[in-house]
């Protein structure tokens, strides 16, 4: 019986170029080390604890199918992982870490173990790393596997479960084996966990920001498994178009909802517009959604609608601490109505001081002006009217 995976039932996005020169220096390092003695220079000894061979090993082969098995594996899941992390330097990065890790474990696994120093190379270490960021990172992607019992052929297995299996074997084996039969299996099951580690440090955003497109696209491969390439062409095209349909009623719901706002605007109806508004938006809206509310009133011209919209949207902005785009709110609401009022009688001086601050003397004195007809008692009427002073 044969198993072996090749690769990741997965439509990837471009071409995953740091896996392919992987590769390449793989091949060309074994290419080199055929007839001349730079394997002794390349390979790591794990009593010399020395990092830059522990790096070096892992792209050097003892023979041909050691290569081709290794970069077999490696293909089968590296280039969904190299398109999922979108980061080239990250993703060397993982290939050095996992190297250094491997290195390591084998090292104190001798020195632990008072084992014979047998000096290793080869790239299966970080092949392991690859499977074990594959269970963490896009641990249900199916990974075209061939199997073959009296006849191939094709089966796929989702990656947390392939790495279950590979991790699970090795480290059974190297703890209960007296011996390994020549492979290190210390490098294999370290490489296998540093490559989960590697994704749960540094991965865990990346994982969160790829899951739904990922998921959709391992339900088409789903699809495609089931029914053929073009039902899976189908759905695809489905998932991408229904989120532009959502929006686009959305958008046209909007514009009847203000278009019903509207009529009530004109009409004189100003206080059940105000009712309409918050109703739909209140404190917890986010500036963004009120902006343009906001600029559709303004654009209707002076109305108590347009007051309260903008009092509405200073609060918020408030909250966000954003004080400048405050003065601006201001700013807009005064030239369609100089007697706009704040939402918080208490922070007219603050605004105030702001607008003269900045060169706004017309913003201030709206702000100030018969602050004893409209604010009375409320405020400090002797600075308002210090203030109001420095604004003429």
């Amino acid at each position: 019986m044969l198993i072996f995976p090749y690769s990741t039932a997965l439509t990837l996005g471009r071409p995953p170029y740091i896996s392919y020169a992987a590769v390449a220096l793989c091949a060309v390092v074994y290419t080199l080390q055929l007839g001349t003695s730079i394997t002794e220079i390349l390979i790591y000894h794990p009593d010399s604890w020395n990092p830059l061979r522990m790096i070096s090993a892992s792209f050097a082969h003892l023979g041909f199918w050691h290569l081709v098995g290794n970069l077999v594996f490696f293909m089968a899941f590296a280039p969904a992982l190299e398109i999922l992390i979108g980061n080239s330097l990250r993703y060397v990065g993982l290939m050095l870490f996992v190297s250094l890790v491997t290195g390591l474990s084998y090292s104190l696994w001798t020195v632990v173990g008072g084992l014979e120093a047998v000096p290793t190379l080869g790239f299966s270490g970080v092949v392991m790393g690859m499977i074990g960021l594959a269970a963490y990172l896009m641990p249900h992607a199916r990974i075209r596997v061939f199997f073959w019992f009296i006849v191939g052929k094709t089966i796929f297995v989702p990656a947390w479960m392939l790495a279950v299996a590979y991790i699970g074997i090795d480290a059974w084996t190297m703890l209960t084996a007296d011996d390994f039969g020549g492979i290190n299996l210390v490098a294999h099951v370290a490489g296998g966990f540093a490559g989960y580690v590697f994704g749960l440090l540094w991965l865990k955003q990346r994982k969160q920001e790829t899951a739904a497109e990922l998921g959709e696209e391992i339900e088409a491969m789903h699809v495609e498994q089931r029914h053929g390439k073009t039902r899976a062409e189908a759905y695809r095209y489905n998932k991408a178009t229904t989120p532009v349909i959502a929006e686009r009623e959305r958008v046209r719901d909007h514009d009847r909802f203000m278009g019903h706002v509207y009529q009530m605007v004109k009409t004189h109806r100003d206080s059940e517009a105000v009712i309409e508004l918050l109703t739909r938006y209140d404190l917890q809206t986010t500036f963004a959604e009120i902006e343009p509310v906001f600029e559709r009133v303004c654009d209707w011209g002076p109305s108590r609608t347009l007051g309260c919209v903008g009092r509405l949207l200073i609060e918020i902005l408030e909250r966000e601490q954003r004080y400048g785009r405050v003065l601006y709110i201001i700013e807009r609401c005064q030239s369609l109505g100089r007697q706009f009022m704040l939402p918080d009688i208490s922070r007219v001086e603050f605004y105030a001081e702001m607008a003269l601050d900045t060169g706004k003397s017309e913003v201030a004195r709206n702000l100030l002006v018969d602050a004893d007809k409209r604010y009375g008692a409320l405020v400090n009427l002797q600075q308002f009217n210090h203030l109001l002073q420095k604004a003429r």
